[in-house]
């Protein structure tokens, strides 16, 4: 991992801007993951200020990766979130059938003592 690192580094600044972008793209989290992009995002945003048009591209597109994973992340939280609040509004307003036959004999006795009034 640390030679990977070191390697990544010095690509990062190196003459050739296509080893440069490969380097800064290879940090792109779909690929390399949350934990070596986060340990990285320092040679990213340097990216984004290359004098190569092809660098500055590359680091873009992690980016926007990043935020397109993180946001659908999130939304696919919140979906759960909503999916469970859901379930238990829907189990609290279908009763089991005790409770239902319990109500429904309630409601006979009710009904019974207002016809003897």
């Amino acid at each position: 991992m640390e030679a990977d690192s070191e390697r990544l580094l010095s690509e990062a600044q190196s003459a050739d801007e296509s080893v440069r972008g490969e380097a800064v793209r290879s940090l792109c989290p779909c690929h390399a993951g949350w934990t070596a992009f986060e340990q990285h995002v320092g040679v990213v945003l340097k990216a984004l200020g290359d004098s190569s048009r092809v660098v500055r591209a590359h680091a873009l597109h992690v980016f926007m990766d990043a935020a397109r994973m993180q946001v659908t992340e999130e939304f696919e939280y919140q979906l759960q979130e909503a999916e469970e609040l859901v379930r238990r509004k829907r189990a609290s307003r279908f009763r089991p059938e005790e409770g239902v036959l319990e109500a429904r004999h309630r409601e006979e006795l009710r009904r019974r003592r207002g016809r003897r009034r």
